[in-house]
Formats: C-alpha cells, sequence, structure tokens
C-alpha cells in the first residue's frame, strides 16, 4: 500500500518498488473515505516526503495507519519532524554537525520597513538566506548579502506568497574549500544504513548536481569517486559518527542528506528529509565510476521492502480492523 498526497511533495519512490513481486494499491490520503475498509496489503509505503507541502496529507496518513498493523516504511509521525525548522532545532544537539539557524517570517513581516530588523534581531548575521517553503532545485531561494538588500530580494520571490504564506530565513553555513569551490556531499539513508550518493563541486554557493560544473572538471569527478568509493576514508571518523546520530534522531527508513564540510571537519547540514530522489547517473563513460554507488542503494531499498514485507508472511494479510 502506497501512501500519497494529492497536493505533491511526493517522494517517487514507487519506481523502486519491484512489480515482479508487488501488487500496489495507491492510497491518496488526503481523499481516502476513512470508513472504507483499507486495500489489503502487508507493507506500507509512506511516500510522502514534504511536509512544507503535505502536512495535512501526512496527517491523514496518521489516522489510516491506525487501522493497520503491517509494517510502515518511513511512519508519517518521522516525516512530519524534518522540516527545516524543526530540524534547525532538534538536531543542533548531535556533536560535530553545524545546524543553521532557520526562523520562519510572514511576507509581511519582512516587507515591512523595520524588516531586515526583524531578521538581524533573530540573531541572524549578513549574508543569510531567504527560501519559499515548499520549492526545490534552489527555485526561489535567494542570498541577501546585505540587510539593505531585503527589499529586491523579496521582489524576486512568489508574488502568491503575499496573501499570508511564510519565508525561511536560513543562516549562511560557508561551505568553501581551500580552492574556493564550495562542495555539497550527498548521503542516502536506507535501513539504518549510509550510503553515499554523489559530491557536488561549484564555484557558485547555491550547489545542485545538474548546475555544478562537474563535467568539465576531471579533477572534480576523480574527488567524488574517491567519496563515493570510500566515504568514511574521506570523510573521518568524527563526521561518520555525527552522520549515525543524525540518521538515528531522523527515524527515516528512507531519507538523505545535503551537507558541507568546514575545515575543523564538522558538517555542515544544508538539509535533511524524505524527499531526496536516487537517479542514475547521465549516460556516457566520464559518468560510469558512480553508477555502482546508485546501484547499491537501490539494492538496499528493495531488500528493505522485501524484507519489512516478510515480516507479515506468518501472518494474515493486514486490513482495516
Amino acid at each position: 500500500m502506497l501512501l500519497v498526497s494529492s497536493a505533491g511533495g511526493n517522494t517517487p519512490i514507487e519506481r523502486l518498488i519491484d512489480d515482479t513481486l508487488f501488487e500496489a494499491h495507491l492510497v491518496v490520503t488526503d481523499f481516502y473515505d476513512p470508513s472504507q475498509p483499507l486495500p489489503e496489503h502487508r507493507l506500507v509505503i509512506n511516500g510522502i516526503g514534504d511536509v512544507e507541502v503535505s502536512r495535512p496529507a501526512l496527517l491523514a496518513a496518521q489516522r489510516l495507519l491506525a487501522e493497520t498493523s503491517a509494517p510502515v516504511v518511513n511512519p508519517p509521525q518521522a516525516v512530519l519532524a524534518t522540516s527545516r525548522t524543526e530540524n534547525a532545532q532538534r538536531l543542533g544537539s548531535i556533536p560535530g554537525l553545524v545546524v543553521p539557524l532557520t526562523r520562519s517570517f510572514r511576507y509581511a513581516e519582512l516587507e515591512a520597513p523595520d524588516g531586515a530588523q526583524k531578521v538581524l534581531q533573530s540573531g541572524f548575521q549578513s549574508p543569510f538566506l531567504l527560501r519559499a517553503p515548499g520549492f526545490h532545485m534552489g527555485e526561489f531561494f535567494v542570498k541577501v548579502d546585505a540587510a539593505e538588500q531585503l527589499g529586491a530580494a523579496l521582489r524576486g520571490l512568489p508574488a502568491a506568497g503575499r496573501d499570508g504564506a511564510e519565508l525561511l530565513a536560513i543562516e549562511y553555513l560557508d561551505a568553501r574549500g581551500a580552492d574556493g569551490c564550495f562542495r555539497k556531499y550527498r548521503v542516502m539513508m536506507v535501513d539504518g544504513e549510509l550510503y553515499p550518493l554523489h559530491l557536488a563541486v561549484s564555484p557558485q554557493w547555491k550547489i545542485h548536481y545538474f548546475s555544478s560544473n562537474m563535467a568539465q572538471r576531471p579533477d572534480h569527478r576523480q574527488e567524488e569517486a574517491r567519496f563515493l568509493a570510500n566515504m568514511a576514508g574521506v570523510l573521518g571518523p568524527g563526521p561518520m559518527e555525527s552522520l549515525r546520530r543524525l540518521q538515528k534522531m531522523l527515524g527515516l527508513d528512507y531519507g538523505g542528506v545535503d551537507f558541507g564540510l568546514n575545515p575543523k571537519g564538522e558538517i555542515l547540514l544544508f538539509e535533511a528529509n524524505a524527499t531526496m530522489v536516487v537517479q542514475h547517473p547521465d549516460e556516457g563513460q566520464i559518468w560510469a565510476y558512480g553508477r555502482s554507488a546508485v546501484e547499491r542503494i537501490h539494492a538496499a531499498i528493495h531488500k528493505m521492502f522485501r524484507r519489512r514485507a516478510e515480516v507479515s508472511n506468518d501472518r494474515r494479510w493486514a486490513s482495516a480492523r
């Protein structure tokens, strides 16, 4: 039984469900009639990943799951706790993990004449970041280099937000290395284990793999290949322990974390949630080194689904009580 939201914010994890093994029933939680029995199932996979978009659907999923005893991958209560503001509050206690100050502001607050002052009084320093919740791939995510630039930054963000929606102010964490380039590591968390997925290196602070210059830099690809082949050796014991503690605190069966490293070897947390997708590298020999890392993660997900479903093997299929 695959749970999804009608409002979006779904992680396309259904692509990794083996249809030669599983028959999948799609349940749109925010439209499902709770008076109706759930489809027969041995396993529940919660595909709703973005709490900033789909909180009502996650709450509806919680109510539906009160009617089943089947194993659940990514329980909704774990996903509900992964908003950027909540992560900023609860993950800061992990040694070796630098968590950015994150605050939510209404548009009207920031557009007011004292908007910049309110941000600074909340503990921020320039530069800081502004992000419209629910958007990804760098859309509506800007750096404000000085307080007097706040008005111009707001004009570049979605006008629809001015109806009372909120913006996130996020502390800017400088992830530049000695060469002046920024680095973003992505590690996936699957069934209690950590798997390296990629390393993006870019001269720009807003790093995404698709917009980085990895294709033009063989040295950066070699650096990424070393990370994929020996994550623990590249990161070191301190960061690895921080990642293990992070995984345990998040409580996700499937999720990911994006981060950088500072000169002290501490992890600079960018985000950690259930929304991250594990895609195969582009075609071409220059990306061949990354395929085995993706295959390992896909295999771990398949194994997790099968193992969790087999928990129900000696009892009747779970259904509505």
